[in-house]
């Protein structure tokens, strides 16, 4: 059992950080209108597609996405939008933000995968749905999507390649799973090693004595862009999700931190 859990999870890395996309630029475009790419192999900067024109737009710091965000709105009653709210949006809205022109201009983001309006009163609100909704994609498909001109630059180099950790990351159960990704990055194995449980431990050791610097820094993003899921007091399970161009598609990877007798909390599957 120990030796089939090392080789799928060997797989599993081998798979999703070697993989090379070669999709067109316009339908990579239009299979991620509306959505938030996250630039997981530098230090996650976030981009939003516009479905009107199919460009990126660099969204920046959170006062920065919400007013981009916002100037991309659509205006609508407020009779309609309460009836989208009440059930889904439909499709030809889809990745659209909506403004309510009868209530203040109120906008709201429909998010792709499910069709939902989500709230963006404040800049806040604009962050969260980068953080919540965001989707991981490699430098060399990004690189193939046009960059619109409302924000016609790229962001200024910054010296670290650690993303800084944000609020929900301080319990002891999230801090295995993001300071693992912190310490993949840097390389440090030894340490790395103390988040995993036993049974996954050479596994781990093996892949990032396997991986490169490149390699270790996307798979320590992959594992700082999980989210919280689902959780208990005995286990946590955290999602994320990485687009490959090769065949058009998005992966889920799962990762569950389980607590140990001890009472620490250490990334038990993958």
């Amino acid at each position: 059992m120990r030796k089939k859990l090392i080789k799928i999870f060997i797989i599993n890395l081998v798979f999703f950080l070697s993989i090379h996309l070669v999709l067109a630029s316009d339908n990579l475009a239009k299979k991620l209108s509306g959505k938030i790419l996250l630039q997981v192999e530098s230090v996650g900067e976030a981009y939003y597609i516009n479905p009107t024109d199919l460009k990126k737009y660099y969204m920046g710091r959170p006062s920065d996405a919400f007013d981009l965000m916002r100037n991309f709105g659509l205006g609508i009653k407020h009779e309609e939008l309460s009836g989208y709210l009440n059930s889904d949006f439909p499709e030809r809205l889809t990745g659209k933000i909506m403004l309510d022109v009868e209530n203040n201009g109120e906008a709201y983001y429909v998010y792709p995968d499910d069709l939902k309006g989500y709230y963006m009163g404040r800049p806040s609100d604009a962050f969260d749905i980068m953080k919540n909704f965001g989707l991981g994609i490699t430098n060399e498909n990004l690189n193939k999507i046009s960059l619109g001109n409302a924000f016609a630059h790229t962001p200024s180099p910054t010296p670290s390649s650690t993303p800084a950790p944000m609020p929900s990351q301080q319990s002891e159960e999230n801090n295995a799973l993001y300071s693992a990704a912190n310490t993949i990055r840097d390389g440090d194995v030894d340490k790395t090693l103390t988040y995993f449980i036993p049974e996954l431990q050479k596994a781990v050791e093996y892949t990032m004595n396997f991986l490169d610097d490149d390699g270790l820094l996307t798979f320590g993003n992959i594992l700082s862009s999980a989210k919280l899921s689902s959780s208990n007091d005995e286990e946590k399970i955290y999602i994320t999700k990485v687009y490959f161009g090769l065949g058009g598609y998005e992966v889920e990877i799962n990762f569950y931190v389980e607590k140990q007798d001890d009472g620490t909390w250490l990334i038990s599957k993958i």
